[in-house]
């Protein structure tokens, strides 16, 4: 499966002092890889700014593309991890809470992916 993960408020909780990653990203998907999905990230800031955060919180290894967030979009997304719930209504996916404040604690990108383990 294509599996597309949203960055802000998703992965990343960025504002003008922060940038840090959600917990559990790495090994989401690190474990989706080595279930043998794709995994894709893309954003409505653009692949640019993809790109830099895949790069910047050591992504890169598991991440088969860096798309803007374009409905045309190739690969299609057969499975999405988003905060946005009227994109994980229209593509089918994982619904995540916006993720808008450090919080060691939360677990919600590992519990989107045990729908796909």
């Amino acid at each position: 499966m294509n599996i597309f993960f949203d960055v802000d408020h998703t992965l990343v909780f960025i504002d003008s002092s922060t940038n840090v990653l959600r917990p559990g990203a790495h090994d989401a998907m690190r474990r989706l890889k080595e279930a043998g999905h794709d995994v894709y990230v893309w954003s409505a800031g653009g692949a640019l700014y993809v790109e830099r955060v895949v790069e910047m919180h050591g992504l890169a290894e598991w991440v088969s593309g860096c798309f803007d967030k374009d409905p045309r979009v190739q690969p299609s997304p057969d499975f999405i991890i988003d905060d946005d719930w009227y994109l994980v209504e229209k593509y089918g996916g994982h619904l995540v809470s916006q993720y808008k404040a450090v919080n060691l604690d939360d677990v919600e990108l590992l519990a989107a992916i045990e729908r796909l383990l």
